[in-house]
């Protein structure tokens, strides 16, 4: 529950994606990519993306600090599993996302873990 309130509290896009990054390799997870360019000082490119493996899955990873998930943030993760080829995605954020999203993300090959995912082992 700590990791939650530091994220809550003091972490912007660039420093959750980069947390989100760490526990996944903390978890098996190799990186092939990561998109964490700064467009300038004022403006971040929130493309947010993330390519991973593990158990030779591969995966595209979409975090979203402090955003409601809905099913436009589910079509931005299925346009990039397509452009890159990928068949699953993850999608990480500090906010609660309802059951019904969570299902239709599921039916797309997509795992959501939200808020009360970081009280869990969220990334096995």
């Amino acid at each position: 529950m700590e990791d939650i309130k530091v994220i809550d509290l003091s972490m912007d896009d660039r420093e959750f994606r980069n947390y989100v990054n760490t526990m996944l390799r903390k978890h098996g997870y190799v990186r092939f990519y990561m998109d964490d360019s700064r467009v300038s000082d004022e403006e971040f490119d929130n493309n947010n993306d993330i390519k991973v493996s593990k158990d030779g899955m591969r995966y595209d990873v979409q975090t979203y600090l402090n955003t409601e998930i809905s099913e436009k943030e589910i079509n931005e993760t299925l346009e990039d599993m397509g452009n890159e080829g990928l068949k699953c995605g993850l999608i990480v954020t500090n906010m609660m996302v309802n059951d019904d999203i969570k299902k239709e993300a599921i039916n797309m090959h997509i795992r959501i873990l939200d808020r009360k995912d970081f009280d869990e082992n969220i990334y096995e």
